[in-house]
């Protein structure tokens, strides 16, 4: 079928070519390794150019209470509240999956005929 020379030969490459991924796999996997400890010492570095969270969260709170109070003086409404409800309800159907005959034929349709 094959001669023996030519057996060797094939085997001495699949050897050689088993050696060398395996080369590849530690060369990628210590690179991995230096990649990951490179991007922990950035995060690191970020963390510490973050401001304190006290000093951040009383800023935040201050400016949300000072913008939010005068801007808009009917967010406590009952009629916006009863709005804000419906338009979410109405995104959730609109998010909801579709059965096949909504699908084939319309959602709207089958609404207006129920």
């Amino acid at each position: 079928m094959i001669d023996e020379s030519l057996r060797q030969q094939l085997a001495t490459r699949v050897a050689r070519l088993e050696q060398q991924i395996r080369a590849f796999k530690e060369l990628h996997a210590t690179e991995l390794g230096l990649i990951l400890d490179e991007l922990a010492s950035l995060r690191a570095d970020l963390a510490a150019m973050a401001p304190p969270p006290a000093a951040a969260d009383s800023a935040q709170t201050t400016a949300t209470a000072s913008a939010s109070a005068p801007a808009d003086p009917a967010a406590a409404s009952p009629k916006r509240a009863k709005w804000l409800a419906e338009e979410a309800r109405k995104e959730e159907e609109r998010r909801a999956p579709l059965s096949r005959r909504e699908f084939l034929r319309g959602r709207d349709r089958d609404e207006g005929n129920g």
